[in-house]
């Protein structure tokens, strides 16, 4: 592998960077975690790969899989121009209620925006805010078909990802919390540094690849289709840096067909 400079890590791409249109659901499905750039690499080239959270619900009917979306931790795309392509028309739980649900929630966040990055803790923040709750209630009131459960946890995801990358974009450091520990608070530090010191937390860019062109460090069992496959392993990262999710994401490349296929094992 040539040395660190001929790699570049981008946190929170944007979604026309990463994505070749195809359905115009893209955006609202699909949360892109990193890009990694690489530059004149003696194997991959200029090759650009990316990270990818994917909207779910544990819901696993049949509709939802098909020839690029097998079963519930293998998902695939095609590569153009080291863009990713859904070359289908995607089915994802809750589908017809996301792009509106997303609208309202960017909306909310960018309006209450000083809020969010205001340090505060877990109580203030779930109980005495209840900052979810009414988040899933805004747009339960506006969509009332969307499923409680679902209206709920797409709040969280949503506002989590937006609310990481603003973090990131203020203070370059990835950490989706949205309140502070006060489990040393008396201890070993008071509630004036942890206050001081919350939006120094996090991961530079540099710490959020795990194994990058190693060997995966599986959480649970290796994927047994892999026997059947000659792919090239990029790197894994864990999603819980940048949203509601705990998944950590492998990423392998096709070489020969040239897609790339990301494994989902959750913590």
């Amino acid at each position: 592998m040539n040395n660190l400079e001929s790699i570049d890590i981008e946190p929170f791409p944007i979604i026309e960077n990463v994505f070749e249109i195809y359905s115009k659901m893209e955006k609202y499905i699909f949360l892109p975690l990193a890009t990694i750039n690489f530059k004149n690499h003696k194997v991959l080239n200029n090759k650009s790969f990316h990270f990818i959270s994917i909207w779910d619900n544990g819901s696993y009917e049949d509709v939802y899989f098909n020839d690029f979306r097998k079963e519930i931790r293998i998902i695939k795309f095609k590569m153009v121009d080291n863009k990713y392509l859904y070359p289908i028309n995607p089915k994802f739980p809750s589908i017809q209620f996301l792009n509106d649900a997303y609208n309202i929630i960017e909306q909310n966040f960018n309006e209450n925006i000083d809020y969010y990055l205001t340090p505060k803790n877990y109580s203030k923040f779930t109980h005495e805010d209840k900052t979810l709750y009414n988040g899933a209630e805004l747009i339960r009131n506006s969509i009332n078909e969307f499923d409680r459960f679902d209206s709920a946890y797409y709040f969280e995801r949503i506002t989590q990802y937006l609310y990481a990358k603003r973090k990131f974009e203020l203070f370059e450091k990835i950490n989706p919390s949205f309140t502070y520990s006060e489990t040393f608070i008396g201890l070993l530090t008071t509630r004036e540094n942890v206050i001081s010191e919350f939006h120094d937390e996090g991961k530079t860019k540099t710490e959020i690849i795990n194994n990058l062109l190693d060997e995966p460090q599986w959480i649970q069992n290796p994927e047994e289709i892999l026997k059947n496959l000659n792919l090239t392993f990029i790197g894994s990262i864990s999603e819980n840096n940048f949203t509601n999710g705990s998944a950590e994401i492998y990423l392998f490349w096709d070489r020969i067909k040239n897609e790339v296929y990301q494994f989902i094992q959750w913590t």
